[in-house]
């Protein structure tokens, strides 16, 4: 959520950066010594949406991603991960806390109900069917590089403990093997 937020912040900036503050066209009928108001307009270039063939690739990305997931195949999952992700993670160390603390997405089945792109990311929102035929929404980033896209964990703190057993006992006490997040 973290990454989506930021994501947000940017577009706002960049949007206001592209802004100027001006004075009124119209007259003040303020007193005098009273501040005109003050009129902002924008001057940014519009943000184009990203094309139907670019949504449907970050969307057959993500199906991918979590059909192999839900299906536990752990370690083509970590082929589908980011370059920077797949740096900060080993195979070893992804297959292992995986296979012995899978999430509670895994082998649930999912609906993506919307792709959202921004530039090289994508931000893919689904459904993921639950205990007692709930549902749970879920937000995943997938970054576009090297001509594909790929998963982009937010947070990868529970892999970074120093062996794979202090790995998969941080994950399991971030509740990721019993709650609903899915890395």
């Amino acid at each position: 959520m973290r990454l989506v937020k930021g994501i947000v912040t940017g577009l706002v900036a960049a949007g206001l950066a592209g802004c100027s503050i001006s004075g009124s066209a119209e007259p003040s009928t303020a007193g005098p010594g009273a501040a005109a108001p003050q009129v902002v307009t924008s001057t940014a270039p519009g943000v184009a949406p990203a094309s139907p063939k670019t949504q449907a690739q970050a969307r057959a990305a993500a199906a991918q991603f979590y059909g192999l997931y839900s299906a536990g195949h752990f370690a083509a999952v970590w082929d589908l991960l980011s370059p920077a992700t797949k740096h900060r993670v080993s195979r070893r160390v992804w297959v292992s806390v995986h296979d012995a603390c899978p999430s509670a997405g895994a082998g649930k089945a999912r609906v993506i109900k919307a792709v959202t792109v921004f530039g090289s990311s994508a931000i893919t929102t689904e459904t993921i069917a639950g205990a007692a035929a709930k549902l749970h929404t879920a937000e995943d980033v997938f970054d576009y590089t090297h001509g594909r896209w790929s998963y982009s964990p937010e947070d990868l703190s529970i892999y970074r403990q120093g062996s794979v057993g202090t790995d998969i006992a941080a994950a399991k006490a971030a509740g990721f093997c019993a709650g609903w997040k899915i890395f």
